[in-house]
């Protein structure tokens, strides 16, 4: 019944935009169990349970095969491409191996400070918090209660939204400020290794650039969103076999996240495709440093499948 369905999501869409458009989903996370501090990632379990149906549906592709059979007019209309961004050590670990287990191929955006040094900002945040003995915190007129791991959880993730809308140095600044008042916190590294980027590119797998410190664009003087953006693209360029060919911007909603300006610098860095978070599909008119990924928020597995084509099928919101 399923696949009845999606035949007809698909013949509505082709209608509507005269081709199969090509969904891209965007993952953080797939960690071993579910935790509060990261409440919207994926856990195994039900990570393996999306994978296999996916795969009964849908051709997993990685970015750059399905980029170019879409140039060349041979993509598959189930075609379907995952993504992962940060650059997390589980993406290697767990994600991948699962799904190279039913024939797939993903892409994975990765924040280059995190390859160089084992963590990002918002992990060295993670664990400041985790790990005080405080029982409370003031910050910039906000209270927080710190008694519990839920409580910390809530703590970590409000923290978050203030910090990454802020400028890098205005947010680096706040981050040793709550360290100081917090106590430090050993970081373990928790990023993919540059061998293992190597290898999952070698494997089949797109590796592309994600800025240096997972900065969000616009809230960036303009020389700074630059050189996050040519930080990451030179430093896997040297890294890599290939050049990377994707770019996806932080936060990624157009218009208040990254604009036209920031699509500029990435043509400038030599990256052909960026990769925002509005909705909608890819087809050969949709602009390529503006290319469309979602999440569909229905998470019961045939809802999840039903989704993925009906909101492909939108145009990329404005």
């Amino acid at each position: 019944m399923l696949s009845v369905v999606l035949k007809a999501v698909d013949a509505v869409n082709k209608i509507k935009l005269k081709s199969n458009p090509l969904p891209v989903l965007y993952f953080h996370r797939v960690l071993p169990t579910a935790t509060a501090f990261c409440p919207d990632d994926w856990h195994l379990d039900n990570f393996q349970l999306l994978i296999r149906k996916l795969s009964k549906h849908f051709t997993l592709m990685s970015l750059e095969d399905a980029l170019q059979c879409l140039e060349n007019n041979t993509l598959p209309s189930n075609a379907l491409c995952l993504t992962f961004d940060d650059g997390y050590q589980d993406n290697y670990e767990l994600a991948a191996p699962v799904i190279e287990s039913v024939g797939g191929k993903a892409s994975f955006f990765v924040s280059t400070q995190g390859t160089e040094r084992g963590y990002l900002w918002n992990d060295e945040l993670l664990e400041i918090v985790k790990c005080t003995e405080a029982k409370s915190l003031v910050f910039h007129g906000k209270h927080f209660n710190l008694d519990t791991e839920e409580q910390k959880a809530a703590a970590y993730l409000s923290l978050v939204g203030q910090l990454k809308v802020l400028p890098n140095s205005t947010r680096d600044s706040h981050l040793i400020e709550l360290q100081q008042t917090l106590g430090k916190a050993e970081t373990p590294r928790c990023m993919m290794t540059a061998s293992q980027l190597v290898e999952l590119q070698n494997r089949g797998h797109c590796i592309g650039a994600h800025t240096h410190t997972h900065s969000i664009l616009a809230y960036q003087a303009d020389d700074v969103a630059f050189n996050e953006i040519e930080l990451s693209v030179r430093f896997l360029n040297k890294l890599l076999p290939k050049n990377v060919t994707c770019f996806a911007y932080p936060n990624g909603w157009f218009g208040r996240d990254f604009n036209e300006q920031h699509e500029e610098m990435l043509r400038q860095s030599g990256v052909a495709y960026g990769f925002a978070t509005n909705d909608g599909g890819i087809t050969l008119n949709s602009p390529k440093t503006r290319l469309p990924r979602f999440m569909p928020h229905r998470k019961e597995l045939n809802q999840f499948c039903i989704s993925i084509k009906k909101i492909a099928g939108e145009k990329l919101s404005d």
